[in-house]
Formats: C-alpha cells, sequence, structure tokens
C-alpha cells in the first residue's frame, strides 16, 4: 500500500535524496560499508523528478526521472533490474507474476564482480523509490471535477418543511477518472473512483447517496421521493442569514497500477454548497 510518508511532491524541479538505511553490509558500493556509513557519498540515491511536464487528467504526465548512485547515472527503472530503491539495489517482479503484491526480487549490485546479484525476495511496507514517486506522479496529475448542486424546487425557490427535495449532481461526474506517468518502458495509470456522496442538509442531518442523484422531470409527483432526497421539518428562519448551508461532498477511491503492481492512496473529495431558504407551507384561502 502507497503510504503518505513516501509521498514526493511534484515540482518544476525537485531533488530528492535519501539515504540507504535499509543497506547491509556485505552489500557495499564501491569499498564503503553502507550500513555503517549511511551518508557516505557513494550510498546515496539521488531522483531528479523535472516534474508532469503540463500534463493534466485524463492525460500522461511527462518528463523523465533521472536516478543517480554515488554521483553516477543509474537507470530509474530496468525492464531486467526492476525499480531502484533507497538502498541502491533494485526491486521487480518474476516475469510469471507468481509473487504477491508487495513482494519483490531484490538485487544488487556487487563492486568486485561488476554483476547484479540476486539477494532473495523480500516484502516491502512501501513500493521501491522510484516506483512510488512515479506512482505519486500519476496520482497528482488526477483531475477529479467538483460536483454542481441542483434541487427541486430550485436554489433560488424557497424549500417547503414537509416536502421532499430532490438532490442530484451533474452524471457526467460519475464515472472513473484517470492519469498516467510513465518511464520507457513502463506506465503507471492512476485511477480515481467516486463512491459516494455526503449531503449536509445544513438543519444537521446528513445523507449518503451511492450515486449522482436523480434529476426531477415534470412527469415526477412534487410529493414524491428519490434515490437521493431529504424532507425538512424544521425551517430556516433561525439560521445564518436565514438560510441553510447544503454541501455536498464527493468521496473518491485512488488506485495505481502499471506492469504487475498497484497500490491505493488516501481518499480525495470534492464539494460544492449552496444557500437554500427552508419555509413553511401557507394556506391558501378561497372563497
Amino acid at each position: 500500500m502507497f503510504r503518505t510518508r513516501l509521498l514526493i511532491l511534484i515540482a518544476a524541479f525537485a531533488t530528492i535524496v535519501l539515504a540507504p538505511a535499509a543497506a547491509r553490509a556485505d552489500d557495499p558500493w564501491g569499498d564503503v560499508d553502507c550500513k555503517a556509513h549511511p551518508n557516505d557519498p557513494q550510498c546515496t540515491v539521488v531522483v531528479i523528478d523535472p516534474g508532469s511536464g503540463g500534463g493534466g487528467g485524463d492525460g500522461d504526465g511527462g518528463g523523465s526521472l533521472t536516478c543517480k548512485l554515488g554521483g553516477e547515472v543509474v537507470p530509474c527503472y530496468s525492464e531486467a533490474w526492476g525499480w531502484l530503491g533507497s538502498d541502491g539495489c533494485y526491486y521487480g517482479k518474476d516475469g510469471g507474476g507468481f509473487l504477491p503484491e508487495q513482494w519483490y526480487i531484490r538485487l544488487c549490485y556487487d563492486p568486485a564482480s561488476g554483476n547484479m546479484n540476486f539477494e532473495g525476495t523480500v516484502f516491502l511496507d512501501d513500493p521501491p523509490l522510484t516506483l512510488a514517486i512515479l506512482a505519486q506522479r500519476a496520482v497528482s496529475q488526477l483531475k477529479m471535477p467538483r460536483p454542481v448542486i441542483a434541487t427541486n424546487p430550485g436554489l433560488d425557490s424557497p424549500q417547503v418543511v414537509h416536502v421532499p427535495v430532490w438532490w442530484w449532481v451533474q452524471p457526467g461526474l460519475w464515472k472513473t477518472h484517470t492519469a498516467t506517468a510513465s518511464l520507457p518502458g513502463i506506465t503507471i495509470t492512476a485511477r480515481a473512483e467516486p463512491t459516494k456522496i455526503t449531503w449536509y442538509a445544513g438543519d444537521g442531518s446528513s445523507t449518503v447517496c451511492r450515486g449522482p442523484g436523480t434529476p426531477w422531470t415534470g412527469s415526477a409527483s412534487p410529493l414524491s421521493k428519490s434515490d437521493c432526497s431529504h424532507t425538512y421539518t424544521t425551517t430556516s428562519r433561525e439560521a445564518s442569514g436565514g438560510k441553510f448551508t447544503l454541501r455536498a461532498v464527493v468521496i473518491w477511491h485512488i488506485t495505481w497500477a502499471g506492469g504487475g503492481f498497484s497500490g491505493t492512496e488516501p481518499p480525495a473529495t470534492t464539494a460544492d454548497q449552496a444557500s437554500i431558504e427552508v419555509t413553511e407551507s401557507l394556506p391558501v384561502i378561497t372563497g
């Protein structure tokens, strides 16, 4: 699971430096014991991220990452080795896709032979550094629309106590929105899926709807309820300005996946609000 403590701020030009705290004494870079001397320049991973390149939601976050290990440029990602980690080793998956989620093949450079040595399979709480950065870049490109509140009776008309009011937002909001970020040979896709809308009526109550709501049409009875409606029992006379504040908050489920890897981000929200007046019905006197 992608944790917030690995959050990488995507800026116009950002440099991230991490010391390999997990490096082992028998796995040095060059002739340095990285476990004993984690701050040695030969044990430092530097990732330069030029940013999204102006990409947007439902599009691609461009701009390639540059990775350095001990001051030398190395691949951030390799189809053969996997993703560069903060300890200078690479973490990848098996070709058959048998490794469970969060388990990786660890390959580390051996300065004596000049080869990448197999270090076994390991479980990681978080994705390798460069995968985490690319996934966060894809997530940062997501553009989730703000809901636009619509009601019946309309927002410009007083609501009436004991008469159901219909709530809805634009139906086009209720779909999965995507964005991508790529390195040569692999693309990470982030997805934002709406899961629910919480409507705060302004009278102290709230209603959870699992969809955008149904727009009212003239064929519906004024006293009927919808799949997302509310009936006020008190007026807004005592509220600030004589009106309630109606709020609609959409909860988005955020995930990312690509190249056999996947993760989940904390939920995101978008919201809208409007002021509404709620009155008592007035008797009609005839005769």
